[in-house]
This record gives structure tokens, sequence and C-alpha cells, in this order.
């Protein structure tokens, strides 16, 4: 009668997990899963003890089967623990989990090498147990890796962020609490003025140019404004509400143009939706649960413009945008906003163009730097165009890193000396 309940106990088991999905990516299924697992690994020991296995053997099994089942439940908090915040401290007590499982994972190989299985099963099972543990080392490693990404789901780039973004004053940008005094001077633009990648704010190019002017005793109150992801609609947005409630009012203007600030201004139907990645569930599970998993599908991912069609080419829009004169206008307008706000309150103004870090020439096949040049020359607005700078320097030191596009610290150097030498003659 009891085989009879326990064989009926393991189909109940078998039917449960069937409708517990295993790689669900989110949630407390992870562990619900791998405990169905475990108890019925567990019942069918039982089973097979009761059938097949002696007494004195029974205790090293039980023994296994224990240890087996900590680790596939600490497998499965190592695997969710950390999902929504991957870059905080909670690595440490994930570190700690692998460790213990490497531990137990020891202990199992111990009893099995002291056993009298054949010593081909002893060699395979420590072949796997010693590179099971490598790459767990290996995960550790990689849980600390701070990597700047251009991607928001690398957990590398979350760590550098969190590592690195600071400081962050009230008003929610990355510079020291605003203060208003003589000759300041406004950055704007997006995350190039703001200085993704760059590790520290002393390295940007808005306060590398202040820097450069207080050495020659031409101090200058320096307001960074750079936000992330800005277009310059929003630019002039932030720069507006920023002047409205603080009161500070700038001197000079320093708006930086990157050649994606029309992105928004791409009509429906040039826009393409692509269809998200059917990644197998076994897949998108271990690159969500693993940092190193993580690191790799970054760098190279599955999907790349190759494989997709001419109609959702990211560079085929730019063009097709650029030289589109009725959207063109629809951008000046927005430029047009801080040319207007300067001559109103007679304020000098300076654009700083950046182009594509990883091809410096693009940016002048599309048609992008043309435009902006003649904005400039109509508008009598003096341009400092980055490419001509940057032309020597080779694309691995003028990019954050081999992931990340955004311009250097060395780049930011160059731009912020040359600020300087503009921003004394305005002044």
């Amino acid at each position: 009668m009891n085989l009879l309940l326990r064989v009926f106990f393991i189909i109940i088991l078998c039917i449960c997990y069937k409708y517990i999905p295993v790689f669900e990516p989110k949630g407390i299924n992870y562990l619900l899963s791998i405990l169905c697992l475990g108890f019925i690994g567990f019942e069918f020991k039982k089973l097979w003890s009761s059938l097949f296995i002696s007494e004195s053997k029974k205790i090293k099994i039980q023994k296994i089967a224990y240890f087996s089942l900590i680790v596939l439940i600490l497998i499965s908090v190592i695997l969710i623990v950390h999902k929504e915040y991957p870059a905080g401290n909670i690595r440490f007590i994930r570190g700690f989990l692998i460790l213990i499982c490497i531990g137990i994972g020891a202990k199992i190989v111990g009893i099995f090498s002291k056993s009298s299985i054949n010593a081909f099963l002893k060699n395979s099972l420590l072949f796997t147990y010693s590179t099971i543990s490598f790459t767990a080392i290996i995960e550790i490693i990689f849980m600390f890796i701070s990597l700047s990404h251009g991607s928001g789901e690398a957990y590398s780039g979350k760590i550098w962020g969190n590592r690195n973004w600071n400081p962050i004053n009230k008003l929610g940008f990355r510079d020291e609490e605003p203060k208003n005094g003589k000759n300041t001077v406004f950055f704007v633009g997006d995350s190039f003025t703001a200085g993704w990648g760059v590790k520290k704010i002393e390295e940007r190019f808005g306060e590398v140019a202040a820097s450069e002017l207080k050495k020659q005793g031409k101090g200058i109150n320096e307001i960074n404004l750079g936000r992330y992801g800005a277009d310059t609609r929003l630019e002039y947005h932030i720069f507006e509400t920023f002047i409205k409630k603080t009161q500070i009012k700038p001197k000079h203007i320093v708006l930086q143009y990157f050649v994606n600030d029309m992105d928004k201004l791409i009509p429906n139907n040039l826009k393409c939706d692509l269809p998200p990645l059917n990644l197998p569930n076994w897949k998108k599970t271990m690159i969500e649960g693993s940092y190193l998993a993580n690191y790799i599908s970054n760098i190279y991912p599955s999907q790349n413009n190759y494989n997709l069609p001419k109609e959702c080419d990211y560079l085929e829009k730019l063009k097709s945008v650029f030289n589109n004169d009725s959207l063109w206008k629809k951008e000046e307008v927005q430029l047009a906003k801080f040319q207007s706000y300067c001559l109103q309150n007679n304020i000098e103004a300076t654009i700083v163009f950046f182009p594509f870090m990883e091809d410096l020439n693009l940016a002048k096949k599309l048609g992008i730097e043309k435009r902006v040049r003649l904005f400039c020359k109509k508008n009598n607005i003096y341009l400092l165009n980055v490419t001509e700078l940057i032309t020597k320097i080779p694309r691995q030191k003028r990019q954050v890193s081999i992931v990340d596009s955004h311009a250097s610290s060395e780049v930011h150097n160059i731009v912020g000396k040359q600020l300087a030498k503009i921003i004394k003659w305005k002044f």
C-alpha cells in the first residue's frame, strides 16, 4: 500500500510540475518548480531504495539527496535574488550562496569518490564538478565587473552606473548643487554632456573648460544640465524649467548636439517596430539569471543590423530624416528657441557637435554635419565640430568601452580645452 501511495504522490508532483513553468524568468515560480523537482527526486529515491537498495547504501544516498535538495534550493535563490537590483549589495549574499553550493558539491563528490562505483563514473563526476565550480567562480568575478555599456539591460553597465553616476543634485542632474555666480555658463545636452562612461565629473568637457579658465584667471560658474537620452526639444524644456526654478541666468550657453537628436521627429511611416527576440526559455533564464551570460549576450547580441530589413536600418532612417527638408525645419524650430532666448537676453551661445565615435565620417555621409553647420552659419552661432579635433585618435581611445560608443575622457579633455579658448574669447 505504501508503494502505491508513493507512486501516486510522484504522479501528482509530476502533474504539478507540468503546470509550473520552470524557466519563468520572474517570480517565485523558480523556487516552487525546483522544490517540486526536488520532491519528485526525493520520492523516486525512496521508491528506488524500497525496491532495490540494501540498507547499507541508504544512508549515503540519503545524504546525497539532502545535499542535492539544498543545492537546488540555493540555485533557485541565486537565479532570482539579484534581479530587482543587479548592482546592489545583494551581490555579496549571492556570491556567498554560490560558494556554499560549491562546498556542498565537494561533499557530494567526496561521498561518491569513496563508493564502489567504477573509475570512469568517478572521473566524469569529478570533471563535471570541476567545470561547474570553475564557471561558478567566474560568475562571482563577473558580479563585480563594472563596464560602461550602451544597453540598459547589461548588468555590467548598471554596476558602472551605480558606482560612478554621482553626484546627483536635488534637481536630478549629475552635478554639484547649482549656485548663482559671476560668468555663469550652462552646458546643455544629452548623455555626452552628462558624461556617461566618464567616471568622474571633473573629466567632462564642461568641467575641463572651467578648470582651464580658472588656471588663466578667468573663472566661470559652470552648471551642467546634461540629461541621458534628451533630444533638442527636451533639452530646451530642461533649460527653461531650470531657469524658472532656480532664477539662475547664464551669460553663455554651450549646447551639445549629437547625431541622434532628431530621433523623436522620425515619422510613423519610417518607424520600424522590431519583433521581440524569441529566445528559448532556458536561454532567457540564463541571460537574466547569470552575470556571466548577461555580459556575453550584451557584447555579442543575438540580433544585429545585418539581419534586419532595410526599412529597420537605423542609419538609413537617420539619412532619410536629415535629408527631409520639412523634418529638418521642425528641428531648426527647436534649435532656434535657444537662439531666440540668447538674443533676447544678450547671451552668447556655442554649439558643440559630436559625431558617432565609432565612425567619424558617418555624420558627414548622412548629411547631418552639413545641416548643423549651415544652421550655425545662418544664425551667427559659433560651431565647435568635435570631428575635426579627434581625427587622429583611434577608435578604441575615442570610446569609453568596447560596448559603449560615448566619448572617452580623452575626447572630453580635448573638447574642454578647446571650449575654454572659445569661452575666454566670448567673455
